[in-house]
């Protein structure tokens, strides 16, 4: 009831200002009109009377003149009468749209609307549930969309990251081959599959991993991820002539404000001493290590120590968060693991966000809440 007691209100309202605003008001024009034809009529009347006192006018003349004048005022009233609009009609058309578009506005909503419906509270509706989708609901969704529509290029372009940060390295590498089937290929994309095929491998860019980088340099001059990983995987194998021309690519397409260049330079150096025989001070000479572990990619060194300089920085999503934690635990420094994981921590306080965040944690055997798992 409160419902149709202000639609009638409003419409009521609305319907006045429509009425008021589309309203003529001839009745101030003709009263101008009017005032501005007595004006003239009454100046012609005086120089009629100062002819007249002058001597210009003898009084049988301006007698005649007089009554001229007077014949000429009603014929100019006459025509502004016949001139004028007639109210009567302009008065009944008027309300009448007024209503009609009342009654219209009533009878849509009585078919379309629902003035019966309750109102919903936000955290009840359809699109808010949505929001607080758990991530594993989320992939499923998505991968049923793809399962129906395997060209949906913009599906593939979600999942691949995702799969990515949870670490599922071989569905990454299939979606990622569907980005490249479905769309032209980038320097970015062909690398984000070889790392997905690398980190399969262990870390090595070799086999499709190693075609897949030389291919992303070749398309484009400026990419610095590729040459990076091609750079750290000469220096594994031991080619430290072209590990020094790699690294030296690398160093050409940034400057000292670069994430990356501290860790050029040094594996240009280690590279260059190892080319001519001389191991750094304090380091044991490159080369292929039997753990793989052991001998970290500079390349992912570095990408993953500018993820966290951003992250410690400007802060982040929880998802770049967890990339970071997890990261650090597949690189073996626990360390680094459990401070990105209490930042994280600190920046994202509500646990029933963080559960695929502190079960990562705890799987790692990270101290949880500040104390063990």
């Amino acid at each position: 009831m409160l419902f149709w007691l202000l639609a009638i209100v409003l419409t009521v309202i609305v319907c006045a200002a429509l009425l008021y605003a589309a309203a003529a008001r001839p009745v101030n024009e003709r009263t101008s009109a009017a005032d501005a034809t007595t004006r003239h009529f009454r100046l012609r009347l005086g120089e009629i009377e100062e002819a007249v006192a002058a001597g210009r006018l003898a009084p049988a003349e301006a007698e005649a003149a007089r009554a001229e004048l007077a014949r000429e005022l009603v014929r100019a009233r006459r025509e502004d009468a016949a001139a004028a609009p007639r109210p009567a009609r302009a008065g009944l058309l008027l309300p009448a749209s007024v209503v009609g578009v009342a009654v219209l506005a009533f009878a849509t909503y009585a078919l379309l609307g629902s003035p019966n419906l309750p109102a919903q509270p936000l955290a009840s509706r359809a699109d808010a549930a949505g929001q607080d989708m758990k991530l594993e609901d989320a992939v499923k969704a998505v991968e049923a969309r793809l399962a129906a529509h395997p060209d949906d290029l913009k599906g593939w372009s979600v999942i691949a990251p995702v799969y990515m940060n949870s670490g599922d390295y071989a569905k990454a590498a299939h979606a990622f081959r569907r980005i490249l089937e479905l769309s032209p290929p980038t320097a970015d994309m062909e690398t984000d599959l070889a790392e997905a095929l690398m980190m399969q491998n262990g870390g090595k860019a070799t086999g499709e991993a190693g075609d897949l980088l030389r291919k992303a340099a070749a398309l484009d001059p400026h990419h610095v991820r590729s040459r990076f990983y091609l750079a750290a995987e000469a220096m594994r194998d031991g080619h430290y002539g072209e590990a020094v021309d790699r690294w030296n690519e690398v160093i050409a397409l940034g400057d000292d404000t670069s994430p990356w260049m501290a860790t050029a330079k040094a594996g240009l150096a280690a590279a260059e001493a190892a080319r001519d025989g001389k191991a750094p001070a304090g380091n044991p000479a490159p080369g292929p290590a039997p753990d793989a572990a052991a001998q970290q990619s500079p390349a992912i060194r570095a990408m993953v120590d500018s993820l966290a300089d951003r992250l410690g920085k400007q802060g982040g999503s929880l998802d770049e968060w967890t990339r970071l934690v997890r990261s650090e635990v597949v690189l073996g420094d626990m360390a680094k693991a459990q401070s990105a994981y209490d930042a994280a921590r600190k920046a994202y306080p509500d646990a029933a966000q963080r559960q695929a965040l502190d079960a990562l944690a705890a799987q790692a055997g990270l101290k949880i809440d500040g104390s063990s798992p």
